[in-house]
């Protein structure tokens, strides 16, 4: 009987030892996991701050027991991988919960190390009251204090979607004085300037403070206040939320001589293959297949990493499956507005020295006469030399992540705008208007290419 281990658990390690076992039944599946949640939401941790009476275990899908009576996956918590040997195609375990290490052989290794919050160069960030957010315990642990404690106050640092999402979440929770402090020049680097600008105008609406081209250089505490200190400006509050990205957890694959890429990234190809022979690796801690950039870059998504996973289970156990790449689908909620982007937008375009055009529209989610909706934005790019369509941004009330879905699938199938502006769409009017800003989009761009 062949032996696959998958090193850690939750979306891409999980996924992978559920196809492995589903596609070679006779195959020993053994997953450690450092931690002692094996499987459960992580995209809904904000969510699940924000709502007071939510239990934890509402978050779990999997636990160990259920794996095994369910999957006939073993699986091993509070079990740290701490080296690779490849040669010898084994791993050395320390299970803390017995106090003792074991060597482990496979036939097949999965590498699903995830990633970790990044920790910015900042005097004092680590401390208490101060908070980051990656698992469910850190979730857990974070809503106690809000919950317990009763802050009135709070910092979050970071510009992405996750520290936006956390924003509105601590608002519907009782803190009624934010301030975000952004050290780019506008909030969501993965929007453009004047797409960003919609989330900025709901964020103020909403009482929070916006602090931007602002690098927090020391956090300090007098008592249970905490001050962060900037070049300009000095924020007292009473917790401190960090949101600055992810990084992959690389470091075993690094030890064992496995080839790594962009941020450390652990590099595979289409089949989750590393550079080492029957090791595979899958999720935040690898890197994935850009298809309108045509490079590999770090990208990590809860939906790559499902993918990612059982690519690599089903070639681990035989099988003859690839993933192809992704096109940077992404949404998120904001309060009232839902907002998107796809593929490239303007200010990436411009640093990769591509050249392109790009037009925006507004238009209405819903047949003027219909009641309900609100106004929606599209930012639609092209390649000027092949008139392909490479990218889409949105901004509205709702309708948001639908149409990032369509634009997604022209830029898989590497659709030219004109070939895109010619597409049927579905049409009622408490949907849309019978020219959906899509299409509208699409003709504007067609003209200006």
């Amino acid at each position: 009987m062949s032996r696959i281990i998958i090193i850690g658990g939750v979306a891409a390690g999980m996924s992978a030892a559920a196809q492995a076992k589903r596609l070679n039944p006779d195959c020993e599946v053994v997953v450690f996991e450092r931690g002692g949640d094996i499987s459960y939401g992580a995209c809904g941790l904000p969510y699940f701050i924000g709502a007071e009476g939510q239990k934890p275990g509402e978050l779990v899908m999997l636990t160990k027991e259920t794996a095994l009576r369910k999957k006939g996956i073993n699986v091993y918590t509070h079990a740290e991988v701490l080296k690779i040997h490849p040669p010898e195609k084994k791993i050395t375990v320390m299970h803390s919960d017995e106090s003792v290490t074991k060597d482990y052989f496979y036939d097949r290794l999965i590498i699903a190390t995830g990633a970790s919050p990044v920790v910015p160069d900042i005097e004092g960030i680590k401390g208490k009251n101060i908070f980051f957010l990656r698992s469910l315990e850190d979730g857990v642990k974070f809503k106690k204090y809000i919950y317990e404690k009763k802050p009135v106050s709070g910092i979050i640092i970071g510009e992405g979607h996750i520290g936006l999402e956390m924003a509105e979440n601590l608002k519907a929770a009782g803190v009624k004085e934010l301030t975000i402090i952004c050290g780019r020049e506008h909030l969501c680097w993965w929007l453009d300037a004047d797409m960003a600008l919609f989330i900025e105008q709901e964020a103020e609406r909403r009482g929070i403070r916006l602090l931007k081209n602002t690098r927090v250089r020391e956090i300090g505490r007098e008592g249970d206040v905490i001050t962060a200190v900037s070049e300009n400006a000095s924020i007292k509050a009473d917790f401190v939320f960090v949101s600055r990205g992810m990084k992959p957890n690389s470091e075993l694959a690094k030890a064992a001589g496995i080839k790594t890429g962009q941020r450390g990234s652990i590099d595979v190809n289409e089949k989750m293959e590393t550079s080492e022979k029957d090791v595979y690796a899958a999720g935040d801690c690898a890197n994935v297949y850009f298809i309108t950039r045509k490079e590999r870059i770090y990208m990590p998504r809860g939906t790559t990493a499902n993918k990612q996973g059982r690519a690599a289970g089903a070639n681990a156990a035989g099988g003859e499956r690839v993933f192809k790449g992704v096109t940077g689908a992404m949404v998120f909620k904001f309060f009232d507005l839902e907002a998107g982007r796809v593929g490239m937008w303007e200010e990436e375009a411009a640093r990769k020295k591509l050249d392109t055009v790009s037009v925006t529209v507004k238009s209405v989610t819903r047949a003027g006469y219909y009641p309900g909706g609100g106004r929606i934005y599209v930012k639609l790019t092209a390649d000027k030399n092949s008139g392909a369509l490479i990218g889409g941004q949105l901004a509205g009330p709702e309708g948001v992540p639908k149409r990032v879905d369509i634009i997604s699938t022209a830029i898989y199938n590497n659709m030219s705008v004109q070939e895109f502006r010619n597409l049927d769409f579905a049409y009622a009017p408490p949907f849309g208007p019978v020219w959906d800003p899509l299409l509208v989009a699409a003709n504007n761009l067609y003209k200006a290419l």
